[in-house]
This record gives C-alpha cells, sequence and structure tokens, in this order.
C-alpha cells in the first residue's frame, strides 16, 4: 500500500502538531485567540457528567462503550505476523544493554486491511521474563530516535526494560512508522490523503458515516491486538501497565476504561472533560478528542458551562473507568498525569473542579483508585524525569 507524502498545510492541524513541536523545540504559530476563561462558576458540580454510582451501573457504562466501538466485544484476533525488528531506527534511542530482543507485529484492524505497526521489546535477564507487561504509547511523535529522546518516552521504555517488563511501543494511525493510509469497510475503498491530526480528521470523515463510533477501532485495536499476542506469549503477568504522552495519552485514558486487563494506566497530558477545556488555552482536540457521540457534554442550565453528560461515556466516566476494576477481580489504577505549564494543552488548575470528587467516587466502586498527578517541575510538553520517578517507578511491581 502506498503512502502519500504531504506538507503542513491545514490549519485545523496545527492544534496537534504544536504537542511534537513543543517536544522538539520547533516554533509553529498556534491559533490560541480564544483564551481561557477566568474560572468555573463556584457552585459548579460534577454530578451530571459522571451517571454511575455503583459496579453495576459503572460496568454497564463500560460495556455500552465496548460495543459502540466493536458490536461484537474486544476483538480476540492477534497480529497478522511479526519478525524480528533487527536494527530498526524506530528502537535506536533505547539503551542496547537492556535489551534482549525486539520484533515488530503486523496489525490488521478488524480486517479493513489496514495495519499498523507495533514494536514489541524484551529485557536482558537471568531468568524467566514475562512477568511484567507494558505499553507505551507514543500518540503523535513524528518518527524518529531524537523525538523519542526529548518527549521523554525512550527514558519511559528503559526504566520499564529495567524493571524487567516486556514493553509495547505503539503510535496512533498515520503517524511516524504507521504509513497505512486506504482500507476497505464494507466493501469500500477508502484512502486518506493526510497525515497525523488531519489525517485523523480526514479518517473520520470518511470512515465515521459507516461505522459511527467504529471509526475508534482504528486508534484502539492494534492494542487490543497486541495485548492479545503478549498474553499468548506471557499468559499470567503479575502486572500490565499502560503509560502514553499527548495523543498516547488520550488513548491510554480510552483503551484502560474498555480494557479491564489493563491494571494500573498512566495517561500523560492526554485529555480534560470538554466542560474543562475553554478553561486551559490550546487544549481544543482534534475529532477523536471531542467526538460528541462519545464524550459529548451540553449546557443544562444555560450558565455557558457543559455540565450535563450527553454521549455514551463522557471524559469524566472514561477517566473513572480507567481505575474501576470489574467485581471481585484484582485492583486497578489510574494517574493522570497533567503537566502544569504544558505549552500545548491540558495545562493550568481547572483539573481541581474534578480531581477529588472524581477520586472520592471512583473509590467507592469496587475500591477503585484514580487521582491526579501534576507536574510543575518543568515547560515542556513530555514525560519527565519527575514523573519516571515519582509516578512510573511507585506502581512497579517486583
Amino acid at each position: 500500500m502506498k503512502m502519500r507524502e504531504i506538507t503542513i498545510q491545514a490549519a485545523p492541524m496545527l492544534r496537534h502538531v504544536c504537542r511534537a513541536a513543543a517536544v522538539i523545540g520547533l516554533l509553529l504559530v498556534r491559533d490560541v485567540a480564544a483564551q481561557a476563561k477566568p474560572e468555573v462558576p463556584a457552585d459548579f458540580r460534577i454530578d451530571g457528567l459522571v451517571r454511575f454510582h455503583d459496579s453495576v451501573e459503572a460496568e454497564a457504562t463500560r460495556d455500552r462503550l465496548i460495543r459502540a466501538i466493536w458490536p461484537g466485544g474486544l476483538p480476540k484476533s492477534r497480529p497478522m505476523k511479526h519478525e524480528v525488528a533487527g536494527n530498526a531506527p524506530e528502537l535506536a534511542s533505547l539503551n542496547a544493554n537492556l535489551l534482549a530482543s525486539a520484533k515488530r507485529l503486523d496489525v490488521d484492524v478488524s480486517g479493513f486491511d489496514w495495519h499498523a505497526d507495533v514494536y514489541v521489546v524484551t529485557p536482558k535477564s537471568d531468568g524467566p521474563v514475562g512477568s511484567r507487561l507494558a505499553i507505551v504509547h507514543g500518540g503523535h511523535m513524528p518518527e524518529g530516535p531524537k523525538n523519542y529522546l526529548v518527549a521523554g518516552l525512550s527514558d519511559t521504555v528503559n526504566q520499564l526494560l529495567h524493571d524487567g517488563y516486556v514493553v509495547a511501543i505503539i503510535q496512533m494511525p498515520l503517524v511516524a512508522w504507521n504509513r497505512d493510509a486506504d482500507c476497505v469497510v464494507e466493501g469500500r475503498k477508502i484512502e486518506v490523503q493526510r497525515r497525523s491530526t488531519a489525517g485523523h480528521d480526514e479518517l473520520f470523515s470518511k470512515v465515521e458515516p459507516t461505522l459511527k463510533a467504529g471509526t475508534m477501532r482504528f486508534f484502539l485495536e492494534p492494542i487490543t491486538q497486541a495485548l492479545n499476542e503478549m498474553l499468548a506469549e506471557y499468559p499470567n503477568p503479575k502486572q500490565t501497565l499502560m503509560i502514553g504522552l499527548s495523543g498516547g495519552g488520550w488513548t491510554t485514558h480510552l483503551y484502560a476504561a474498555v480494557d479491564t486487563r489493563i491494571d494500573v494506566s498512566i495517561p500523560v497530558a492526554g485529555a480534560l472533560p470538554l466542560y474543562a477545556r475553554p478553561y486551559s488555552p490550546g487544549s481544543a482536540g482534534d475529532s477523536e478528542q471531542e467526538y460528541r457521540p462519545i464524550f459529548g457534554e451540553d449546557d443544562s442550565n444555560k450558565d455557558g458551562v457543559l455540565d450535563r453528560a450527553t454521549g455514551i461515556a463522557s471524559w469524566l466516566e472514561v477517566f473513572a473507568l480507567g481505575g474501576i476494576a470489574q467485581k471481585d477481580a484484582r485492583p486497578r489504577k489510574q494517574i493522570q498525569v497533567l503537566n502544569q505549564f504544558d505549552p500545548c494543552c491540558f495545562n493550568g488548575g481547572i483539573y481541581k473542579t474534578y480531581a477529588q470528587p472524581l477520586t472520592q467516587l471512583t473509590s467507592g466502586i469496587n475500591q477503585g483508585d484514580w487521582s491526579v498527578f501534576v507536574d510543575d517541575t518543568h515547560r515542556d510538553h513530555l514525560i519527565s524525569a519527575h514523573v519516571l520517578k515519582n509516578v512510573l517507578s511507585k506502581v512497579v511491581v517486583h
């Protein structure tokens, strides 16, 4: 399949291209004309944005979300093939002293002939491996080892390898090494001309009329199939962890909500509820971020603040589901990491309007564990050393 080279020219693309730009030090003009509102009304409550209050209601929401994306439930399929990755440039930024082997998985999303690559790296160890599994999602990160280095993604993978994790490294569709840009959906061939955020918007415009919320399969199913493959090889891990940056943080939020096999999830600079975005400049999203049939909110009392969930699962419900286990299953945890001074998005103090009540609500459902960690140690769009030390290292199982 052929991918067309394009230049960055579509204005909507700038919103999320700036995520990569902030990381790699490029200067891009970004439209932030709509400045943040001063503050949410003092009497604002999240009650209308979280519609479940017990295990039965939470699992019903999770099931609706899964079925909207995959009517038959989470796929049990595995990647079409895998091969030794060898000296793949995508892995060049990793510490070779920690790496025993690497392979490339070829995922065909839902049999649409739309392919995504996933790299799985295995740590050097004197004993058996596979008791710890991890997924690191790079989101919109451009291709190249340098970008992984400055974004903290290489350090993240290296730390996980050092701690004995088998790690799957994943990117969003139409980003970095994912070059496939055409598919066949219900007998209709679809070609996407653009890349990254602009490509995601184009993909939604062309596929959503047929698949509806099923368009999310292009973003989520590579994780499902890769995890199916990893669990087939290592069937009884002590822990399965997922961490992602930016679009990878978005993916981590949503994927942890639908797949309870993810024990610990750490989305970094990935999302805010829709009501909160006007209070955090730069946080307007592309099609997958603000897909109203899933994440929709409206203003029920006409005070200018979105306060009622109208979609399948609001962002606050997605957040909470990431930390809620099924009844009688092993515990789960989600730690949302927000960069206080992020030059891109999801910055500032608006999280304070939902953090405490959402933590309290989640803890009351199957002893769920959900929290926010605010990183104020830098002014970049990345996974910082501070987060690796004070968040990731704290959840490692031995």
